[in-house]
């Protein structure tokens, strides 16, 4: 079965090179996209970030939005938004969540109370949280179980005082309406699950607004529905048509990066539905959104974290290169399938592979055997080429794998069975693990680590031989799992803002890094398996 050990090493770097040929194809042909976008911005690629709705009135801007929005739970009352029911027109608008953490207290009664009122109204139509109104010292609105929910007092103090109607409650108030919608916007409770939270540090998400003045908060009103079909929130432009320097700010802080057109995502919108608001503001608030070349990043989008990961996976290729030359020249007692597996090591551990492979191979060593040569090591420098011989090959088959099933697309198995706790096991990135650790052990254990063990343990049987080679594989390969995938999760799902693809250098020099934790973890775990003669060490 010598021919396993070639075929395999064969798949692995026919596989990589491809993605990483892909990688380089894909980065050069977009290069020019990103030089005439820096050039040409505005007029090339401008994506319009604000939109005017000029209405006669609340009625109307209402009755276009019911035909307009096609959107089943973005559907409002049929009943048109006055100053006199705007109470009315919510409570009839709003489906309320029964297992909503929170309930939204403010202030009810004319059109004062609205302006106060409606930036909280948005974000309960958009959670389904039940709402209260205090007027005139007594509660209405959606006086349902108030048990285990976090009470939400917003408004104005002079409108709404203390209350201790609730087992918890917290208040949030601020100077003005404007400042208040604001402090809304940026403002989450994850544990009650109340507020946006779209901070300035936010970069993911396709955040929308809807924008009007406290004057029009009617016309807010009637344009309910953007806070479920757009997730819309609610801001407020100064009185006289201009906007504040507060929502100036806020605004240019939610601005967004393009790496290589500015056609990518995410966007950001405004809703202007106030003829109030200037065409001056609105053009300020366009410019303030449109998406801007990444700050530190050259023509072809390389920023810091890609500069270094690609350097991390340029050395891992040298290291690759190296350890294959210098075996193949000065090594001629070391069997091909060690070399390979040295060669793919160092591959995935750029200088550290080097380093453990010269200090494995610099010491005394003796012939037991014609064409059997053994090594004079420590127990720790066994073990670290005990782990060196099963990565070598585990690894980058995993990598192989993962790169497959991203460039084909994640399966997904979400049927009724799947609910509950186990619901993460349908998911793409937990089938492409499990994906990743099954196979690669099978084929590790069938065309690798047998096909080694038989050639190294001559005396034992071959059932002894196979259950042994699948037991310390699947031992091996999950100690680098538990770093590999914990890694390669940290890095895809919440270090790196957008889920990287297989043509982009993030997702390679994650699995690279991920592998290279994983080989630190099994380094101490084979110690065991080389303390029990469960695996050579010495070869």
């Amino acid at each position: 079965m010598k021919w396993t050990y070639p075929i395999v090493a064969f798949i692995v770097v026919f596989v990589l090179g491809f993605g990483l040929t892909n990688l380089i194809k894909e980065e050069l042909e977009v290069s020019p996209w990103s030089e005439s976008g820096a050039e040409e911005g505005r007029l090339m690629a401008h994506t319009k970030n604000v939109t005017r709705l000029v209405n006669a009135g609340a009625a109307d801007l209402h009755a276009y939005l019911k035909q307009t929005i096609p959107y089943e739970e973005a559907k409002t009352t049929d009943m048109a938004p006055s100053e006199k029911n705007w109470q009315e027109f919510f409570l009839q608008s709003l489906k309320v969540d029964p297992d909503a953490k929170n309930i939204v207290v403010v202030p009810g009664g004319g059109k004062d109370a609205l302006k106060w009122a409606l930036p909280a109204l948005y974000y309960a139509y958009f959670n389904g949280s039940p709402v209260l109104f205090y007027q005139n010292g007594e509660l209405s609105g959606n006086k349902g179980n108030l048990q285990n929910k976090k009470a939400f007092i917003i408004g104005s103090d002079d409108l709404i005082p203390n209350l201790d109607e609730f087992e918890e409650a917290e208040r949030i108030t601020a100077k003005s309406p404007q400042q208040l919608a604001l402090k809304l916007a940026e403002y989450r409770d994850e544990e009650a699950e109340f507020g946006w939270g779209r901070k300035g540090d936010r970069d993911n998400g396709y955040f929308h607004y809807v924008l009007t003045t406290p004057d029009d908060a009617l016309l807010g009103l009637a344009a309910l529905s953007y806070a479920r079909s757009n997730n819309a929130t609610l801001l407020y432009a100064e009185e006289d048509g201009g906007i504040s320097g507060e929502l100036d700010r806020y605004a240019f802080a939610q601005r967004s990066d393009w790496f290589v057109t500015p056609s990518e995502g995410p966007f950001r919108h405004f809703w202007i539905v106030s003829n109030r608001v200037s065409y001056a503001a609105q053009g300020r608030l366009d410019f303030a959104l449109e998406k801007a070349e990444y700050a530190s990043m050259g023509p072809v989008a390389l920023g810091d974290m890609e500069a270094l990961m690609l350097i991390f996976v340029i050395w891992g290729v040298a290291s690759a290169l190296f350890v294959w030359i210098h075996a193949l020249y000065t090594l001629p007692m070391v069997k091909m399938p060690i070399k390979i597996s040295w060669a793919l090591a160092s591959m995935l551990l750029p200088i550290l592979g080097p380093v453990l492979y010269i200090n494995s191979y610099r010491r005394p060593a003796t012939e037991v055997e014609k064409g059997d040569w053994r090594w004079i090591r420590s127990y720790n420098q066994q073990s670290a080429a005990a782990t060196a011989m099963g990565f070598g090959y585990g690894a980058p088959l995993m990598i192989v794998i993962g790169f497959i099933m991203v460039w084909f697309g994640f399966p997904l198995f979400f049927g009724p069975g799947w609910e509950g706790p186990f619901f993460w096991l349908g998911a793409g990135m937990p089938i492409m693990m499990i994906a990743m650790y099954v196979l690669a052990v099978l084929i590790a254990w069938a065309l690798v680590q047998y096909p080694m063990k038989k050639n190294m343990m001559p005396g034992m049987s071959n059932k002894q031989i196979s259950k042994m080679a699948f037991i310390t594989t699947a031992l091996s390969m999950l100690a680098v799992s538990l770093g590999m995938m914990t890694t390669s999760w940290y890095m895809l799902m919440d270090k790196i803002p957008m889920m990287p693809k297989e043509d982009d250098v993030l997702w390679f020099a994650s699995m690279w890094l991920a592998s290279f934790i994983g080989f630190l973890i099994a380094w101490p775990i084979n110690w065991l398996f080389i303390k029990n003669k469960l695996k050579p060490g010495n070869v």
